[in-house]
């Protein structure tokens, strides 16, 4: 959510056009909210005094949906607070609400329904209880469905065999391999740039780009792109993906793409920063036997470990890394790489951003294969 300091409605068109593009970078973010008030409760009374003053200078028909985060909150509430809601405001206006049965609406139904834009007639409000208090916010920001859906299954080239990484799952691996540039508007600046003030976007390696998701999303930030794949044909996906993307976004950039082998290819500078999705092994339908599976951790562990040697040679330790590694959901644990536990040992330091330091994976449920997202560093 945004702080109460910031008044959205006071926030001129322009900044709140580059706030959205901001926010649109931001896969891993679904909502984006800002509030606008406390109640002690979900009692009428409160419910009514917050939302009176909010919407007292609307007229006519209000769309309103209701989300309720919190573990104090429960299905049933949800119904109550709209019921209360729709009569509170039924004084003065025609309430319609979206029809929700759980805590929180989901974010296609607050796209669709358009209840994230700057008219207060079509609305989602939030409700999330944190020690003791309850923020009341309204929704400013919802991911685009459509965008995202489009950028994954209307691409002219995808390839199951070798996985489909997510645009949003992408988007987050950027910003966490970039997250010491600094942001302006839709062009990245790189601050590791000398005094010289070269004026290039920064460049993004993706060392085994598949169809290219890591690219396309990459070039909608501004990024010039590289990317590299051992297979030809991905490479030939990635181009035409890439050409699309620039037809279909209207956007401009620099890329380069190569067939190589990530364990021993050399790239070419510059490269300020990396973020790919690996190689992930095997895929798994059902759950391997025990040999099957060691055998195909040590696989990867042997092909991942050559590929960090070798980007190790060609980075400094002011490039930012994020790759995705596989992780194995099996027999009720999760069996990580070997090489997570000895990154030191390749010369990498991992950057943690929990101070227990919580691994980062991408899991869907009942997937074997997940994804364990590294934040490395070049050690000095």
């Amino acid at each position: 959510m945004i702080d109460r300091g910031l008044d959205w409605d006071s926030v001129d068109d322009f900044q709140k056009k580059t706030a959205k593009r901001q926010f649109a970078r931001l896969g891993s973010t679904v909502k984006v909210a800002e509030v606008f008030g406390e109640i002690p409760d979900l009692s009428r009374a409160s419910l009514a005094k917050i939302l009176r003053q909010k919407f007292s200078d609307v007229d006519g028909k209000i769309t309103l949906g209701i989300s309720l985060y919190g573990e104090k909150f429960s299905d049933r509430d949800i119904t109550k607070v709209g019921l209360e809601i729709k009569n509170i405001l039924r004084v003065k206006n025609s309430v319609r609400l979206i029809p929700n049965t759980e805590k929180t609406l989901n974010s296609a139904a607050v796209f669709h329904n358009k209840l994230d834009g700057d008219n207060l007639k079509k609305s989602e409000i939030i409700f999330a209880s944190s020690n003791r208090k309850i923020f009341v916010a309204r929704t400013i920001f919802v991911q685009n469905i459509n965008s995202y859906t489009l950028r994954d299954r209307g691409r002219p080239k995808r390839d199951a065999r070798v996985g489909m990484l997510p645009p949003k799952l992408a988007q987050t691996m950027i910003n966490l391999a970039t997250g010491s540039a600094i942001f302006n508007d839709l062009l990245i600046v790189n601050h590791h740039l000398d005094d010289s003030h070269i004026s290039r976007a920064p460049v993004l390696l993706d060392p085994f780009c598949g169809t290219g998701v890591v690219l396309q999303e990459s070039a909608l930030m501004g990024f010039n792109v590289y990317g590299t794949d051992i297979e030809s044909r991905m490479i030939d996906y990635s181009e035409q993906n890439l050409m699309w993307l620039e037809q279909k976004y209207r956007v401009n950039f620099d890329q380069k793409l190569e067939v190589g082998d990530a364990t021993s290819h050399i790239w070419q500078a510059p490269i300020d920063f990396v973020a790919t999705e690996t190689y992930l092994g095997r895929p798994y339908a059902t759950t391997p036997d025990e040999t099957n599976l060691r055998e195909n951790i040590s696989n990867c562990d042997i092909i991942l470990t050559k590929f960090l040697k070798n980007l190790h040679s060609q980075v400094t330790e002011e490039t930012g890394i994020c790759i995705a590694a596989p992780c194995w959901f099996a027999r009720n644990r999760v069996f990580h790489l070997r090489l997570v536990r000895n990154l030191g040992e390749i010369g990498f330091e991992q950057i943690f951003y929990s101070s227990d330091k919580r691994p980062l994976i991408y899991h869907r449920e009942n997937q074997i294969v997940g994804r364990e997202l590294l934040v490395l560093r070049k050690k000095s």
